[in-house]
């Protein structure tokens, strides 16, 4: 299976491997490329699912332009999230298939304070703050704001490969299970259209 990922961060390359070793996958080739977003660096809410799919749309031109095969085309976008007044760190992953279907993933939400927010909605980095308290660089690249949150539980590659399983979920059982309850819920809906347009009110 010849994956073209769209990114050069080996964090995403190794969510990639994580999720597929969940599935037993094990003949495969990933080939990174750097891709843009075009999205903000630090995307909020709808903004980072817009981002993944950007990438994907981007990556999709790059391999035309390029005539370069593939079997999947995955892309990742790590960013932050506010329902009500929660915040969280969140991932979403889209996969396109050589028949150009597309499925998105989302990770579980990391939960974060409204001072982390702000802070990240005022365009400065988590990552810049946690690296001065580590003494550590890159920490993008490598346990991330859930690894340092979590105290490494929740590494970067480990926290995004949820996404990308999530994603998996959906394109390897889109001709079973999805398909299966797609075509019962149509009956049903068949159903029940006949039965309300044809009821007669009495007087």
């Amino acid at each position: 299976m010849k994956i073209i990922l769209g990114s050069n961060n080996i964090s995403k390359k190794k969510s990639v491997m994580l999720a597929l070793s969940e599935f037993g996958i094990i003949d495969y080739e990933i080939i990174c490329v750097g891709i843009e977003s075009n999205v903000s660096s630090k995307p909020i809410n709808d903004e980072t699912l817009m981002g993944t799919l950007n990438r994907t749309h981007n990556l999709l031109q790059y391999c035309k332009e390029n005539d370069i095969s593939f079997d999947l085309l995955i892309s990742i976008e790590g960013g932050y999230e506010q329902v009500i007044d929660n915040y969280f760190v969140v991932t979403y992953a889209s996969i396109m298939d050589k028949d150009g279907e597309t499925f998105i993933g989302k990770s579980q939400g990391l939960q974060i304070s409204q001072k982390m927010f702000d802070w990240v909605k005022n365009g400065r980095s988590l990552n810049q703050v946690i690296e001065s308290i580590e003494g550590c660089v890159q920490n993008k690249k490598g346990n991330g704001i859930c690894g340092y949150l979590s105290s490494s539980y929740y590494k970067r590659a480990k926290f995004d490969s949820s996404a990308v399983i999530s994603a998996l979920v959906a394109l390897l059982n889109k001709d079973k299970n999805y398909r299966e309850l797609d075509i019962e819920l149509n009956k049903n809906y068949t159903v029940k259209k006949k039965i309300t347009n044809g009821s007669k009110c009495v007087k």
